[in-house]
């Protein structure tokens, strides 16, 4: 039998990335390169829609901006979602034959499933509080209806938080074995995805820090002013601004990594307990 560690789990992404640096430096590669990928097919069907002339200039306009908006949500999203796919997999079924434990399956489109099956809640329960807190005429009764629903999402979200890892590990879509899962084990799970988002949000500041540190070492304050003034100040640094891309293409994975993998050691350890029980 496991115990679960709430501070074991949260600490996890750190774990994962000491012991395969390698595949997590792969993970950074594979997303610059899909990057690329859908940038280069963005513009060649951009370039297709604005050839074809239809509806006139303005009607290509729209096109492209909608082909554009289109092939860049979902080949982002396709990249994170592999990315994801391919944690779980290195932390739950790391037998498992794969390139860098990356695929694009079912097992990836069962975290999609899961990802769109808590936007829609979140958007519903956002709604129903949006509703009732416009009802409510005191100005404390809107306060505590906002209250009680960030409450009342944040339970939810922690009881149902094993979903993800549950549909990969057991190629299932199964909200109630989550539910079963941490019943009991909220308070446990909230330190933890607490105590993860504080390791998330100290990473990504470190990184800022350090892209700080090297772009006023490179340039002095025109560095840091093109770091502050992102994609505006290609032409004026593009050394500096190239330098900013790689590194948060290189951070995206290390902060999946650092959010996700809680999730997978929790799992274990709690379908563990359960099994010995």
């Amino acid at each position: 039998m496991i115990p679960f560690s709430a501070s074991d789990a949260a600490l996890e992404g750190f774990n994962v990335i000491r012991r395969h640096w390698r595949v997590v430096a792969g993970w950074a590669g594979f997303n610059l390169l899909a990057l690329v990928m859908v940038v280069v097919l963005t513009v060649v069907l951009v370039s297709a829609a604005a050839a074809t002339g239809v509806g006139g200039a303005a009607g290509a306009d729209r096109l492209s901006a909608v082909l554009a908006a289109l092939v860049g949500g979902l080949g982002t999203v396709a990249a994170q979602v592999m990315i994801v796919g391919g944690l779980f997999r290195l932390v739950l079924r790391p037998e498992e034959p794969a390139f860098l434990h990356l695929r694009l399956g079912r097992d990836e489109g069962r975290l999609v499933v899961v990802a769109l099956a808590w936007l829609i809640a979140a958007l519903l329960l956002g709604g129903l509080a949006e509703t009732l807190a416009r009802a409510a005429s005191p100005a404390w009764a809107r306060v505590a209806v906002d209250v009680a629903a960030l409450v009342l999402g944040v339970w939810l979200t922690l009881r149902f938080s094993l979903a993800a890892p549950i549909s990969f590990a057991e190629r299932r879509i199964d909200f109630g074995r989550s539910w079963a899962l941490t019943r009991g084990r909220a308070g446990a799970l909230f330190g933890m995805s607490l105590l993860s988002l504080c390791l998330v949000g100290m990473a990504a500041l470190a990184a800022v820090v350090v892209m700080f540190a090297i772009a006023a070492a490179a340039s002095g304050l025109q560095g840091v002013a093109a770091v502050l003034a992102g994609a505006d100040g290609l032409q004026r640094h593009p050394g500096i601004y190239l330098l900013e891309f790689a590194g948060q293409v290189v951070l995206t994975p290390v902060l999946w990594v650092l959010g996700a993998a809680p999730l997978a050691a929790a799992y274990q350890a709690l379908s563990n307990n359960e099994s010995a029980a």
